[in-house]
């Protein structure tokens, strides 16, 4: 007779250990985990018996090990590895390697990163790590040879560089008019099933060098699609790998790209210093080789990161990005685009984070007059700001209405990001549902989510 046994479980030291270190409970440990997890659009919801069982020797499901290295790295100031927490298992498949070993080339991290993003395998990606934000700077390097060539048998020439452009210029517009949601997976496929063979097949040294740069922005804005999806712990990877790329083209002005993203993404998560850092990086970077509009793209996001830090030097890289702008050629560029629209709706960030609501009202007023008509999900979010400070500043009618020219345009967007917003809209609100005015944006919100409910 074959009797089942259970394995017997090892008691998890090495986790007992970093968590003496830090000083945490069990409990603290799995609020860390919950925090963390809520970040990057994972629901998580642990507590200290969850935290028994790890120590007594079971292994949560992936992201959890991930975001429990990352907890602990932030709390003991130093690099914590998924390994060390003794969560991670034994690599099975559902484990996440890491870049390649001996480093790797940037197709070799591109190639990584777009398997460990696919449907099956979104939890392999990890964590949102503020470690991995030492990003290299400087002169990039000049382009490796190309990695052996594991695709269709042929050249790859400028038509194929041609067709990129293309293509990264088609999923710019969706993006821009529908959101992220109806672009990122698709975009995401395409890098993988189309330019990543690309980059593995035979070329000459200038066409590489182009391929190179085109994919550096498709994968730039394959990270901004996950970021606008609050994929946190994806967009940061696709960031890094898109910077790889460009350093390995010789693109000063794609790296810099990739640093404002990485900075928009910080701040956006509340990590000011690191976004202060980055977007000093990428005005460097973009200082002698970035066209005015994108280095106007590069000082806003400096001023807005040193605003959030409450330094007063934001005032004199708004002027800078003002001034650029006025030396900047209309044009339409899938990647890094700016306008007026634009700085002024950096300008109602600094006013946010300087505490000055009246004058961030007036610049979202500003920069959604500026802000071309198919700029739909910018729309969207810059009318659910400006009702947010419009309440902030005591106009409840006012901000009910600019909600109402939100609700206008939200159901044709998808985006996480317009999702938060919407769920803010509630919030804010709740205190005033005796307002008529508020009475009846409620009754649409809940009319707009019946509607919706059959396509969730």
């Amino acid at each position: 007779m074959v009797r089942n046994v259970r394995a017997r479980r090892i008691p998890n030291q090495a986790l007992r250990v970093l968590l003496a270190e830090a000083g945490w409970s069990g409990a603290r440990l799995a609020r860390e985990v919950n925090a963390l997890g809520a970040a990057q659009g994972t629901a998580l919801h642990y507590d200290r018996t969850a935290v028994a069982h790890w120590l007594a020797g079971s292994r949560p499901r992936r992201p959890v090990p991930a975001l429990a290295a990352e907890a602990l790295t932030r709390r003991l100031g130093r690099r914590v590895r998924e390994q060390d927490t003794g969560l991670d298992g034994t690599g099975g498949p559902g484990r996440d390697p890491g870049p390649p070993a001996g480093g790797g080339s940037a197709v070799d991290h591109l190639d990584h990163v777009l398997r460990a993003t696919d449907r099956r395998g979104v939890t392999r990606v990890g964590a949102y790590s503020l470690a991995a934000l030492v990003v290299p700077h400087g002169p990039p390097a000049a382009p490796g040879p190309p990695t052996a060539a594991t695709g269709p048998p042929g050249r790859v020439g400028m038509v194929h560089v041609a067709s990129a452009r293309e293509m990264l210029g088609l999923f710019s517009r969706v993006d821009v008019v529908f959101g992220a949601g109806r672009v990122y997976e698709p975009l995401r496929q395409y890098l993988s099933a189309t330019v990543l063979p690309w980059l593995r097949r035979d070329m000459r040294p200038g066409v590489r060098r182009e391929l190179l740069t085109v994919a550096s922005r498709l994968t730039y804005l394959c990270a901004f699609t996950h970021f606008d999806m609050n994929r946190h712990a994806a967009a940061q990877r696709f960031y890094l790998t898109a910077g790889e790329l460009a350093r390995e083209a010789g693109d000063r002005i794609g790296h810099g790209l990739a640093l404002r993203g990485l900075s928009v993404q910080a701040h956006a998560l509340g990590h000011f210093a690191e976004a202060h850092h980055l977007a000093e990086q990428a005005v460097e970077e973009g200082r002698r080789y970035a066209p005015p509009h994108q280095q106007a793209f590069f000082h806003g996001q400096l001023a807005v990161a040193l605003a959030a830090r409450g330094d007063t030097r934001h005032a004199r890289h708004l002027t800078a990005a003002d001034r650029c702008l006025e030396r900047s050629p209309s044009g339409d560029w899938p990647v890094g685009a700016f306008h007026p629209g634009s700085l002024a709706l950096q300008r109602a960030a600094v006013a946010v984070s300087r505490g000055d609501r009246r004058s961030a009202a007036a610049a979202l007023d500003v920069s959604l007059r500026h802000r071309p008509a198919d700029e739909r999900r910018s729309r969207v979010l810059s009318l659910a700001e400006l009702a947010e400070n419009r309440l902030a500043i005591g106009h409840l009618e006012q901000a009910c209405g600019t909600w109402h020219e939100f609700l206008d345009d939200y159901p044709r967007v998808r985006s996480a990001r317009a999702d938060d917003r919407l769920r803010l809209l509630i919030a804010r609100t709740r205190s005033h549902r005796t307002s008529p005015a508020v009475a009846a944006l409620h009754a649409r919100v809940r009319e707009l989510r019946h509607r919706s409910a059959p396509e969730e």
